[in-house]
């Protein structure tokens, strides 16, 4: 962050003040200037990041960015908002233009080669934009002989070409606004790109305009920043995670992008943090009880026996770690179709750690199987972390967090 340092260099041995002398007449101590940031953004995302007629942004982005900064010990003020356009993202950042970049910012593992991510702070997904009266599109599947809209250089139209209606027409236009405007006019059927992009132009149009809500990629939007700065990077990381728990993140959603009707994924569980390496765990300094624990965890999953699983569940957590569990395997997931019934999954141990003779963590590695290829982008493998604590001589799960695995 940059502060700006005033240099006042003070004279050594200064008589004191007469006796009697109105003290506010004499030099007084200079206060530092207000610390500032500077933020990337996009300024053409309506629920996510707008730029207003007067001059300010507003939007998710823009809120989680405000919320950031403050933990940052910045006022609102004293942000300085610089717009972020896609292709300049890694350039704003490492060339010191901007100190973190907010602007529906895919966290992949080729910009991980280029800039570092804090969160994710939202879980976005492809989805559909189309007539509040339209009644026969649901999924990409219904597209065949429709007309598809999306801006020039996005690949999202040709992926519902490819992989779910090879009948569908693509427009491109120059910007989704344009795209928009032909929904409305009529003269395309829906519009496609990230589902929380398209709420925001469904949040601007109330009752003419809705999201279909069957997202069928699933991407994570991670804040931006410089390569290897790794104290930043875990700062940012922790102020979303209290934005989360706090209520924050949930208030921006409904203000900017669910009063239409939205449905956006959960909020994040895990968040992407500095790299750290896997301690696999020597078995001979390993509580044998406890090695046998984390492999019931894995056997009881890959078997789906959802009940001796729980059986393995601290009693207050079980609601929570069901959730997790559930929300990642494909059975159980309500936003696709019924072909991805049949894909699989297979989780092995990779690491587990004692930390005292009550307490332990372990990370397990969940692949995927038998996928239909256009759900590709949507499942991604997951690392799990679990917190293990001895109850009663009995080693139960306490606390499970997941985080996808970028191929």
């Amino acid at each position: 962050m940059k502060r700006a340092i005033l240099a006042a260099a003070l004279t050594a041995g200064l008589l004191p003040a007469a006796c009697g002398q109105d003290p506010s007449s004499g030099p007084q101590p200079q206060q530092p200037p207000p610390q500032t940031v500077t933020v990337g953004i996009k300024f053409d995302q309506p629920g996510l990041s707008m730029r207003g007629a007067d001059g300010k942004p507003a939007g998710f982005d823009v809120d989680t960015a405000v919320y950031i900064a403050g933990k940052l010990g910045v006022q609102p003020e004293h942000i300085i908002w610089r717009e972020a356009r896609s292709e300049l993202r890694e350039d704003l950042l490492n060339s010191g233009a901007v100190d973190f970049v907010v602007a529906s910012y895919s966290i992949t593992a080729a910009r991980q080669q280029l800039v570092s991510f804090a969160g994710p702070y939202l879980i976005a997904g492809q989805d559909l934009l189309v007539r509040q009266s339209e009644r026969a599109i649901d999924r990409p599947e219904d597209l065949n002989g429709r007309v598809v809209c999306t801006a020039e250089g996005s690949t999202s139209a040709d992926k519902i070409r490819r992989s779910f209606a090879r009948g569908v027409k693509l427009a491109m236009r120059d910007t989704y606004a344009q795209c928009v405007a032909d929904l409305i006019e009529g003269t395309v059927d829906a519009v496609t790109t990230d589902d929380v992009i398209l709420a925001g132009y469904a949040q601007e149009h109330p009752g003419v305009l809705r999201v279909v809500g069957h997202p069928f990629t699933r991407e994570r939007y991670g804040v931006g920043v410089r390569k290897g700065d790794i104290d930043l990077q875990g700062r940012i990381t922790a102020a979303i995670r209290m934005m989360i728990d706090d209520g924050s993140w949930r208030r921006a959603m409904a203000t900017h992008l669910t009063a239409a009707g939205f449905e956006p994924f959960q909020p994040p569980i895990v968040f992407n943090a500095p790299d750290k390496a896997v301690n696999p765990g020597d078995p001979t300094t390993l509580d044998p009880d406890l090695v046998h624990a984390t492999r019931a965890v894995a056997a009881t999953s890959n078997a789906r026996d959802w009940e001796g699983f729980r059986s393995l569940v601290c009693p207050e957590n079980a609601d929570a770690i069901d959730e997790i569990v559930l929300r990642h395997t494909p059975h159980y997931d309500k936003h696709l179709g019924p072909e991805v019934k049949s894909a699989g999954f297979t989780n092995t141990i990779t690491g587990v750690t004692q930390t005292d003779p009550d307490s332990a963590t372990f990370v397990f590695h969940e692949a995927f199987s038998n996928v239909p290829e256009k759900y590709r982008h949507y499942f991604k493998d997951i690392d799990y972390t679990g917190t293990m604590v001895r109850r009663d001589g009995a080693w139960k799960l306490c606390s499970l967090a997941a985080d996808f695995v970028e191929p």
